[in-house]
């Protein structure tokens, strides 16, 4: 019998219990209370002494100091394959609590996932803190296979929300906060371990990771922690933990995207079908659109991009943040406006934040009780937004009739024709403070408010920003994962381009499991604008690889078309994402990868991306970005249409200039003339070549072109010494070759869809 075909099995002894799949070995130590990880044949360990604790005011309890009463299995059968869980039922010494631990495997899986719930067997009320369903204390007794060196040890820190900068980082001393999941990562030996909450629709989950003052014992501490935020727990009642994934071994992209489609499926993640495009008013009109701007912007696009999908107002036509009637400069109404959008073949798409108010608001004056108060029962402030001249708090969400002003205000959009949603300042919701129901959590009033925008506006597009991710699978269809772009490199408060694109690179792993990820919107604009050419490209590179939106937000009559054919090279939008394939490594991400795999083709496209301050060298392994064949590989530069030349095993980038990156089409070197690249698409072929065949008979090569050109365009051809062109054909006329290095020439055309390329070769004798 294969290990594959190995049933998951549970074995019980007096002081220890495992509990096996095909992979690995989960054991529980029944005097210490612990659970340890192995392989299956337990020559490697990976995790030892991992114990659960649960903090309530005033006392913790740990599994250590409680004793084993029982042990059953289950037998279950998911998406995911079938498994075996064992539920452990420990109970503490005074027996005022009860905990179930139900630890389970899943064959095919290096790891475990472990959740807890604690009954409250007293006759007293109990406030729970935290639930901690797996700490690893990291000693010479228990320790992570990854190791404790600050020089070798990075942690994947996921920041809370969408703006927060999700990046590896060094274990520093103190405590290191990563949110919803981390991977821990060995720099050297590249033993990695996700530790990720699959569920997180009622806790606010964290991995604390702790350091210590020495280098060479940094890590100390590791725990996956649910902040409970001392709810009540009545005499008999029971309180569950969220359910935490544990996974080893030494891939770390094979193992954290084994974590995000089993979140997926656990969450019911409802990605959209299409990857939006658009336009977005905001980041040249910021909070002073009008309609007769908005609708200008609207014709033109109509001329110009009339494939994009979406037209979204941003904020700024409505009375006050919390009071979402239109104001003065859309006197039309927001009806009026969604018609005339739709009259030019576009949809519609609105901005809110509607879990928070302006102290301006109407909302706000006449209703406080809606607002999550402090203790003294004044509603909490929750931010300062000059553009809202003021102040701002968190609505209520455990309120019902916060929760039917909610509903009323998106059924009214949606009845407006609005069919795009994009929701802001989502994290403000999970404000600590009082509410209306003391017994919900933080993401239990997220979760709620989501709940009722889903239901006032059926299948349409969510799109959440400012929004803790967890809590946010299974509501939002698209999902801001960086903070706001603007017109600079970098802003004192957090945006600009190089925040959001370690964001874009480091998050990449979510899209199209979680939702369509959102990168931010592109700026192209050459006026008012801080960016050089080099950054507004290499923002441009990451959002196009990302497989993400793409929303353009500048005011697009005043755009040069020069400026304008940028755009045209991102369009359409690929769909799958590339891979940050140092992403568990450099704090900087430099290589962001897109693996290409068409009818006519596969090869990979690759971003090397400089977001430092100096100069430097890049370099990549051919079999790291997805190209295992022993060959040499053709190297081509989109941006510069530049031919690099071929190279073996590695590429390398030698002096890459600050703030700018290039993109690269890598392709196998062949015996016969083949396509290398074309100036129309950054794939380089995938996209814009429909087929691609070579006529060995008539020593042709042959390309149907699947996009009509507004300009001139390139497509390159390569070949070995031993071909000669002789002459190229665009739809049967005779077209020119220009050789723009040694066996490779360019066809230079204003292609057609459906149009045909034929270059002729004659073998060299």
């Amino acid at each position: 019998m294969s290990s594959r075909d190995t049933p998951c099995r549970l074995e019980i002894g007096e002081r220890l219990i495992h509990l096996s799949n095909d992979r690995v070995t989960v054991t529980f130590d029944v005097e210490r209370g612990c659970v340890s990880l192995a392989g299956l044949d337990s020559h490697t360990s990976y995790l030892s002494r991992g114990h659960i604790q649960i903090e309530a005011d005033g006392i913790t309890y740990d599994s250590g100091k409680m004793v084993l009463k029982s042990v059953n299995s289950i037998d279950f059968r998911g998406k995911r394959g079938s498994g075996k869980a064992m539920v452990l039922r420990l109970e503490d010494t005074d027996r005022n609590v009860e905990v179930h631990v139900r630890v389970g495997v899943t064959k095919g899986q290096y790891g475990f996932s472990i959740m807890t719930q604690l009954k409250n067997r007293s006759e007293e009320e109990m406030r729970i803190r935290t639930i901690v369903p797996l700490a690893v204390d990291v000693t010479n007794e228990s320790r992570l296979f990854t190791g404790r060196s600050a020089d070798e040890v990075r942690y994947f820190r996921n920041g809370f929300h969408s703006w927060e900068l999700t990046q590896a980082r060094r274990v520093e001393p103190g405590e290191n906060l990563s949110h919803d999941f981390t991977v821990i990562h060995n720099t050297r030996t590249s033993a990695s371990i996700v530790l990720g909450f699959v569920t997180m629709t009622s806790a606010l989950c964290t991995i604390s990771l702790t350091g210590s003052e020495g280098d060479a014992e940094r890590l100390s501490r590791v725990a996956a922690v649910c902040a409970m935020e001392s709810v009540p727990l009545t005499p008999k009642a029971s309180l569950m933990s969220e359910e935490l994934l544990v996974l080893a071994g030494d891939n770390p992209h094979a193992l954290l995207s084994e974590y995000v489609e089993v979140t997926a499926d656990r969450m019911r993640a409802v990605p959209w079908k299409h990857v939006p495009t658009g336009w977005c008013s905001w980041y040249f009109y910021y909070t002073m659109p009008d309609e007769v701007e908005v609708l200008e912007n609207v014709r033109f696009l109509s001329e110009r991009f009339p494939q994009v999908e979406w037209i979204q107002l941003d904020d700024g036509y409505q009375q006050a943040v919390g009071d979402w009637e239109h104001n003065e400069r859309f006197a039309k109404g927001l009806a009026a406006l969604v018609e005339q959008v739709k009259k030019y073949g576009f949809k519609a798409g609105v901005w809110t934040a509607p879990f928070i108010a302006s102290q301006h608001s109407e909302v706000f004056k006449s209703h406080p009780e809606w607002f999550i108060r402090d203790s003294s029962g004044q509603p909490i402030e929750v931010g300062q937004n000059p553009l809202w001249l003021g102040a701002y708090y968190a609505l209520d969400l455990t309120n019902p009739d916060v929760v039917d002003f909610v509903k009323s205000l998106f059924s009214g959009l949606r009845d407006c024709g609005f069919e795009y949603f994009k929701i802001d300042f989502l994290y403000h919701a999970t404000q600590a403070g009082i509410r209306h129901d003391p017994t919900k959590t933080g993401a239990q009033a997220l979760r709620i408010g989501l709940q009722a925008v889903r239901e006032a506006v059926g299948d349409a597009l969510i799109l959440g920003c400012g929004a803790p991710l967890g809590p946010s699978i299974g509501m939002a269809n698209v999902m801001r994962i960086g903070t706001d772009i603007g017109t600079n490199w970098r802003y004192d408060w957090g945006g600009g381009v190089y925040a959001c694109a370690i964001n874009t690179m480091t998050r990449a792993p979510l899209h199209r499991k979680w939702w369509i990820n959102d990168p931010d919107c592109i700026l192209v604009r050459q006026d008012d604008n801080d960016l050089t050419l080099d950054e507004v490209r290499l923002w441009l590179t990451i959002v196009a690889l990302s497989g993400g939106s793409i929303i353009m937000s500048d005011r697009m009559m005043e755009v040069s078309e020069e400026r304008l054919r940028l755009v045209d090279r991102l369009l359409p939008p690929y769909g799958r994402g590339a891979v940050a394939i140092d992403a568990f490594t450099n704090e900087e991400p430099r290589v962001f990868a897109l693996k290409i795999d068409v009818a006519h083709g596969s090869w990979a496209v690759v971003a090397a991306v400089n977001l430092s301050e100096r100069d430097v060298d890049i370099s990549f392994t051919l079999d790291s970005v997805g190209l295992s064949e022993p060959v040499p590989y053709h190297v081509f530069e989109f941006w510069t249409e530049t031919y690099e030349g071929t190279f073996e095993g590695a590429v390398q980038v030698r002096g890459l200039s600050p703030h700018t990156c290039r993109l690269f089409a890598i392709r196998p070197e062949t015996e016969t003339p083949s396509l290398l690249s074309t100036s129309m698409h950054f794939t380089q072929g995938a996209v814009e070549i429909r087929e691609c065949v070579w006529d060995s008979q008539k020593n042709e090569l042959a390309m149907t072109l699947a996009r009509d050109c507004r300009h001139n365009e390139r497509v390159f051809i390569v070949f070995s010494p031993r071909w000669k062109p002789r002459e190229a054909l665009v739809g049967g006329d005779t077209a020119g070759m220009k050789c723009v290095a040694p066996e490779v020439i360019a066809i230079e055309g204003r292609f057609r869809d459906g149009q045909e390329i034929v270059v002729k070769f004659e073998r060299k004798e």
